[in-house]
């Protein structure tokens, strides 16, 4: 299922919609032209593009040096429920510790845990992407301290919120959980899985289902790269998070009817998502996309 998005960020406005009007020039329109913008449309695409891309770059910095410190586990709120953070494949960053903070921001009520699944620098990186079997392993232990917490606190909800290469360690985990087990939700956001990777045995485990979110502007990593590289699965072709997901002939329509997946649109830049790889995991792109699904099963305003 694909979601369209209705929802206006604050600050976004009428000139945000020009804006984006504009700025649709470089992904297009299916089944149609765009319009050419204005002189002053160009004018104001570029100073907003350039205060985006400065607010993204200040609040990575502030993190970087830590002046915004990492918020450390608290087992405080176990009892309200937990949410698991997956970083990509560079492992534990400020990009993890802002996806915490724009779940925070969004209301997520419970404790918030990053799952550092991959391998730290050198040893990481590629190395995190292409360990097919130690990547399965680390899977068994995300679905193993999913099972222990359900134990220790029943019937409270459990997300899943990924990125990039942490995508496909989420996905094997949560299908690998008992056949009488599921978590609320899944999030992949521009996860480096492939496209056709069967999701039946997550769907089945999952309350409210799957929700993708992808960009076609993520063509560095999720294009080029893991059709050089590969992907989590080890196929060479462009990943989910450039290109969305496809069912198989083989797999379950019913179940794919929990899937929801949206595309990166030029208004998302208000939240400092700019279509990019990085920047699908910023605090403000979680905290006005991602954390109203978590909450309550709506994305944005829908």
């Amino acid at each position: 299922m694909t979601v369209a998005l209705h929802r206006q960020l604050p600050g976004a406005g009428s000139s945000g919609a020009r804006l984006a009007r504009a700025a649709a020039l470089s992904v297009g329109t299916p089944g149609g032209r765009v319009p050419l913008p204005t002189l002053g449309e160009l004018w104001r695409l570029g100073r907003a593009n350039l205060a985006w891309r400065t607010r993204f770059l200040w609040l990575f910095w502030r993190r970087a040096v830590g002046i915004i410190p990492p918020r450390r586990f608290s087992t405080a709120h176990l009892a309200q429920g937990l949410t698991f953070v997956l970083p990509g494949i560079e492992a534990e960053s400020v990009f993890t510790y802002g996806m915490c903070d724009g779940l925070l921001a969004g209301g997520i009520a419970g404790a918030i845990r990053v799952f550092n699944w991959g391998m730290p620098f050198p040893g990481g990186y590629l190395g995190n992407l292409c360990h097919y079997s130690r990547n399965r392993r680390r899977a068994g232990d995300l679905a193993a301290q999913i099972i222990a917490y359900q134990d220790a606190y029943p019937d409270r909800p459990v997300h899943v919120v990924a990125h990039s290469g942490g995508a496909g360690i989420a996905v094997f985990a949560v299908e690998a959980l008992p056949a009488d087990r599921s978590i609320q939700g899944l999030v992949l956001l521009n996860g480096a899985l492939s496209p056709t990777y069967d999701l039946s045995g997550a769907l089945a485990r999952t309350e409210r289902g799957i929700l993708n979110s992808y960009s076609c502007r993520d063509r560095l990593v999720l294009d080029w790269g893991t059709r050089f590289f590969g992907t989590t699965d080890r196929k060479f072709v462009r990943a989910c998070g450039s290109v969305g997901f496809a069912r198989p002939a083989s797999a379950d329509a019913t179940l794919y009817e929990k899937l929801h997946q949206f595309c990166w649109t030029p208004e998302m830049a208000h939240s400092a998502h700019l279509g990019g790889h990085v920047t699908s995991c910023t605090e403000g792109f979680l905290e006005h996309y991602i954390a109203p699904w978590l909450r309550d099963g709506h994305v944005c305003s829908l």
